[in-house]
């Protein structure tokens, strides 16, 4: 049975998806067992043009909720129609991948594989109160409480739990519209079942990794010097990505000292405070 990469994407990062995130998927990944979905939520004619010369599946996305919750809901709408072994669940506007990981589609096949954050960034404290109802942010945080935070922006599942999961996001986000909830019950979901963390190469987040970065000719390193497999120059906004000119080849991948220094201190005053006050 066939696995799948599934990530979506706008007209504002569809050409990142083309010419970066792609293209970095199909010079690296073995692709033999592997097809990739891309859910469109407004790609323009020449993006969708390009995509379809890739041989890619794409599938039309929904128009209402914010992007980061629908994502999952149109995924499970999708998978639901079409059977599949495992799943890989990527962003696709501030993702790429250096290396072979088809090899986790093999591993673990029937627990969820997934990175946590390196760094105490308050995320629960700020997500939950916020986008919940009383009663169920009650719930969740007594689940969650003093855990490591997942994030969501790379997940390997099983196809059958994917689905699942997707379901209890329609189910328990109350204002689908807003950012952050979705990664909320990812933690929920998983610490209630068993998953396994894997290797942080394969969901680098460079603001919350505390033993730092290399960049060599545009490619991501380690501190010790292994090779990144998953880059993930996350960020809310752009403003706050650590990477500017993010993108796979030579000419890319300047740190934005900044803005990456900046953001470092905060978590770790963050964690400081949290050590002192919980």
């Amino acid at each position: 049975m066939k696995n799948v990469i599934i990530t979506c994407s706008d007209k504002k990062y569809g050409d990142f998806l083309i010419d970066h995130w792609l293209k970095s998927v199909k010079t690296n990944v073995n692709l033999k067992n592997i097809d990739i979905v891309i859910i469109d939520y407004g790609l323009s004619l020449k993006q969708l043009k390009k995509l379809k010369s890739h041989k890619v599946i794409i599938y039309k996305g929904g128009k209402e909720y914010h992007i980061v919750n629908k994502r999952f809901f149109d995924s499970c709408k999708f998978l639901k129609s079409k059977k599949y072994d495992q799943v890989l669940f990527i962003d696709g506007g501030d993702t790429i991948i250096q290396e072979d990981i088809s090899l986790l589609f093999t591993k673990d096949k029937n627990l969820f594989r997934v990175v946590p954050l390196g760094m105490e960034v308050l995320f629960f404290e700020w997500f939950i109160f916020n986008n919940f109802e009383k009663g169920i942010k009650e719930k969740i945080w007594k689940v969650v409480k003093d855990k490591i935070v997942i994030n969501a922006g790379v997940i390997f599942a099983p196809y059958d739990k994917f689905i699942e999961l997707c379901d209890l996001m329609k189910k328990l986000i109350k204002d689908k519209w807003a950012f952050g909830p979705d990664q909320i019950i990812l933690n929920y979901y998983l610490y209630q079942n068993k998953f396994k963390f894997i290797d942080n190469k394969y969901n680098f987040m460079m603001s919350t990794e505390e033993k730092g970065f290399l960049v060599k000719k545009g490619v991501f390193y380690k501190s010790t010097g292994e090779k990144i497999a998953i880059v993930h120059n996350a960020g809310m906004v752009d403003f706050f990505r650590p990477i500017d000119n993010f993108g796979f080849g030579e000419e890319f991948n300047q740190t934005k000292h900044l803005v990456y220094h900046a953001k470092k201190t905060q978590y770790k005053l963050l964690g400081l405070y949290k050590k002192i006050f919980s």
